[in-house]
């Protein structure tokens, strides 16, 4: 699902993309190994399993990064931008790509005597090797990418939980409130989601509350994951979340797990859910 950064839209590449990125490929083809600059060669690309993200800033394309994932490693390369601010948002949406699939470390190889290695220094990827490729000095550079998860709620994630909800800060500064997860990146509080348990054994879940830069990426259904955990341990039969337009467009996640549309909302029997150890 697009994902809107700092202005810009990113998405998965589609093959409608191959003539405007390849035009943006040709412009750096000299700084690049193995640069799809044709249509036809981006084409081929993401048909032969090269995953690669675009970013579009008023609809049209200006950037594009590709991802891929190597013995439990992020790999990236090949990123191009054309438009001001477009490279860094490509990275991050790569970082938060990786994040998303519970992968820790992020590489790329980049020309040693260039200005990339400087560059990228300033987000965080340090050399930890060097290579040759085709006669040419390079480096290996990584970054430990932050730890998505989600977990309970501590006193110290007050300010954020206020901020994403709008709910008063001061009783979660008391400690921690039974049926508040946060979604966590790293230190960072970047979601939220409570869930209340009734007399009768039916559940109710808040709709997921997110950081813009993270709605879309199937978190929501994560965290719907973990409050059903949560509810079913505690006696729950069933649990609901109100429908939105975030939910609504994760269907094919939800239902994977289980959940089914009824009524205007989201419901999920607990009595078959495998409860954790």
């Amino acid at each position: 699902m697009p994902t809107a950064i700092a202005g810009f839209t990113v998405r998965q590449a589609i093959p409608a993309d191959a003539g405007p990125i390849a035009a943006i490929y040709s412009a750096y083809e000299a700084q690049l190994w193995d640069a799809p600059t044709t249509p036809a060669a981006f084409e081929t690309h993401i048909q032969t399993g090269s995953a690669f993200l675009v970013a579009e800033h008023g609809a049209a394309p200006v950037g594009a990064i590709r991802v891929r994932e190597e013995d439990g490693i992020a790999w990236f390369d090949l990123l191009v931008a054309q438009h001001t601010g477009a490279g860094p948002v490509l990275l991050r949406a790569a970082e938060h790509t990786a994040q998303d699939r519970g992968l820790r470390l992020a590489r790329m190889e980049v020309l040693e005597d260039s200005r990339l290695p400087a560059a990228f220094s300033r987000f965080g990827y340090l050399p930890i090797a060097r290579a040759n490729r085709d006669g040419a000095v390079t480096l290996i550079l990584e970054k430990r990418l932050p730890l998505l998860t989600v977990r309970e709620q501590r006193r110290t994630d007050a300010p954020g939980i206020a901020r994403l909800t709008g709910e008063d800060p001061w009783p979660f500064e008391q400690g921690h409130r039974p049926g508040w997860f946060v979604l966590a990146d790293g230190e960072r509080i970047v979601g939220a989601i409570s869930v209340r348990i009734g007399r009768d054994g039916r559940a109710t879940a808040t709709i997921p509350a997110l950081d813009s830069a993270y709605r879309g990426r199937a978190l929501e259904s994560w965290m719907l994951e973990r409050a059903a955990t949560y509810a079913a341990t505690n006696g729950a039969l069933t649990l609901a979340a109100e429908s939105s337009p975030d939910l609504d467009a994760q269907r094919r996640s939800l239902e994977d797990f289980r959940w089914e549309f009824i009524s205007g909302q989201w419901e999920k029997r607990l009595s078959e859910l495998p409860l954790e150890e």
